[in-house]
């Protein structure tokens, strides 16, 4: 199966295994995650160490985005998402047998490695097997399986008090490995035999290539801009509406909650807009989306406990159904602008600034926060951060799709 193949694929089933690949890498991070208390009793680790479970797991992710969309590009879709899953289990049970930090910040490394593969060859798949009128909805779609995912790790590690974390883990790394056999089922795409052999030194000059494509710098700069400002909603929300609207703990987490179930159905309608009244051309949708997003952040400052009641869930519901459903029209964006040689590798890159974005702007959302102690210079750091976003996707507003 190649893109030119005049028969693309139905959409389902296979197109359900790109889904679940998506919900793979958060579905067992979260479980550690959630985890977190159980695992710091037992293995006597402190606040930090859990801290760095989450960095080691965005780092190995984001340090090995561009080698694996490159790894992509040269085996395929379904050799890279077997190989995902066979280093993710393999993560995964690494932390269910593991007796100390160091094993299990040696699992989350190999997780957030697998899990590196996952977005460069499911782009790759929409690329080659579904027709060009169907792929901003589809990218939507499949990153739907990372707010899935979430759900399905956090809810498994209720049952950690029951079953002990290293059985939950444990279970969840099986059914990692039994997805990681369902990949075997997808498609060949055929890149092993369309592309050449390359040396190490070809390799460095393909990944170079990328980066002097100002373009495609654009974009991804801009994908890590509004990364990080979801990631801000993600780190700070709960603890704003405790101190900055007044709510108690469960109604603080119900905003969250609702955050996250309106990017899934954000994630699907952009995609949808963006094929059907944007005339496939991702740029002009995330603009739409950036724009809104900074009113967004902007009208955060406005919430108060007299009012918070009533504006804090509509605004919840208006993030993340924005800033927070950005990643698939992002990505559409990056497969529109790259070449389709070069389309994991792109990916690749776009995941290397989107990783970076949601690194550095929750730590300076929290200096700002910090050093004004006010919520609402902080709020309109945000605002400021999505719109360079809004800003360098206006400078290539005329670069419609293919171009």
């Amino acid at each position: 199966m190649t893109r030119n193949s005049p028969d693309f694929l139905p959409v389902w089933p296979g197109f359900g295994l790109i889904v679940a690949a998506h919900c793979l890498g958060a579905m067992n991070l979260m479980a550690v995650l959630a985890s977190s208390p159980l695992i710091a009793t037992e293995l006597g680790l402190s606040a930090i160490e859990i801290g760095l479970i989450a960095s080691a797991y965005s780092a190995a992710l984001g340090g090995l985005s561009i080698p694996s969309g490159r790894l992509a590009d040269t085996i395929g879709v379904r050799a890279s998402l077997c190989l995902a899953g066979a280093v993710m289990s393999s993560g995964v049970m690494v932390i269910a047998l593991g007796q100390s930090f160091a094993t299990v910040l040696g699992g989350i490394l190999l997780c957030g490695a697998g899990y590196s593969l996952v977005n460069p060859a499911a782009g790759r798949a929409v690329l080659l097997w579904y027709p060009p009128g169907r792929r901003g909805t589809l990218m939507g779609v499949k990153q739907t399986g990372v707010p899935l995912g979430a759900a399905i790790g956090t809810s498994s590690a209720m049952l950690a008090p029951v079953l002990g974390w290293q059985g939950v883990i444990g279970a969840l790394g099986v059914l990692t490995a039994f997805c990681g056999l369902l990949f075997l089922t997808l498609p060949r795409d055929g890149t092993t035999r369309a592309t050449p052999r390359m040396t190490l030194r070809d390799e460095f000059a393909a990944i170079g290539r990328l980066f002097r494509d100002p373009v495609l710098g654009r974009n991804n700069l801009a994908s890590g801009l509004n990364n990080g400002g979801q990631f801000i909603l993600w780190a700070y929300l709960i603890e704003f509406m405790r101190l900055g609207a007044g709510f108690g703990l469960p109604l603080a987490n119900a905003c969250l909650s609702i955050l996250h179930v309106s990017s899934i159905g954000g994630r699907i309608v952009w995609g949808w807009l963006s094929d059907r009244a944007m005339g496939g051309d991702s740029r002009i949708t995330l603009l739409w989306v950036s724009g809104i997003a900074g009113l967004g952040f902007l009208a955060m400052m406005l919430v108060s406990p007299g009012n918070a009641l009533l504006l804090a869930p509509l605004l919840a519901i208006l993030l993340g159904a924005t800033i927070c459903s950005a990643t698939g029209v992002q990505m559409a964006l990056t497969v529109q602008t790259a070449r389709p040689a070069q389309a994991g590798g792109a990916i690749g890159y776009n995941m290397l600034a989107t990783n970076i974005g949601g690194v550095v702007a929750p730590p300076a959302f929290g200096l700002v926060l910090e050093l004004s102690g006010s919520f609402a210079l902080a709020w309109l750091l945000g605002a400021v951060i999505v719109a360079f976003a809004f800003g360098l996707l206006w400078t290539d507003r005329h670069k419609g799709p293919g171009q």
